[in-house]
């Protein structure tokens, strides 16, 4: 008898078969990947602008939030982003005189695959 070396025709098509399945199972878990990767860098981005935010008000001084009306740009568009500044007294426990502290939150919103994000920042801003 004379044996061959090699593959049948049926354990070619079970291999190939296999590695089918297998590469469809890869190939769907990128696109979830991608979305997951374009969502971190927009909330990156909008940290980024909340942050920039947060320090003009900061440079602005605390006279500059208490006038009436405020002395800053309190809503803007930046490229894909829209933001707002909230200035409040802050409601804290223990605390008699809130007059000289201010609590800045920065919201901002943008457009992810059809669907409105939002994300707040907060910080105080104190009389020196």
């Amino acid at each position: 008898m004379i044996y061959k070396k090699g593959f049948s025709l049926l354990e070619l098509i079970i291999a190939i078969g296999v590695l089918a399945v297998g590469l469809v199972g890869v190939l769907q878990i990128f696109p979830v990947g991608l979305r997951a990767s374009q969502r971190a860098g927009m909330m990156t981005k909008a940290a980024f602008l909340a942050q920039n935010k947060l320090e003009e008000v900061k440079m602005a001084g605390f006279g500059s939030i208490t006038a009436l009306p405020p002395t800053i740009l309190l809503a803007g568009e930046d490229r894909d982003f829209e933001w707002e500044i909230t200035i409040d007294k802050p409601e804290l426990n223990g605390l008699n005189d809130n007059d000289n502290m201010r609590k800045v939150t920065v919201t901002v919103n943008w457009m992810d695959r059809s669907k409105k994000r939002s994300k707040d920042f907060i910080t105080y801003v104190t009389r020196r």
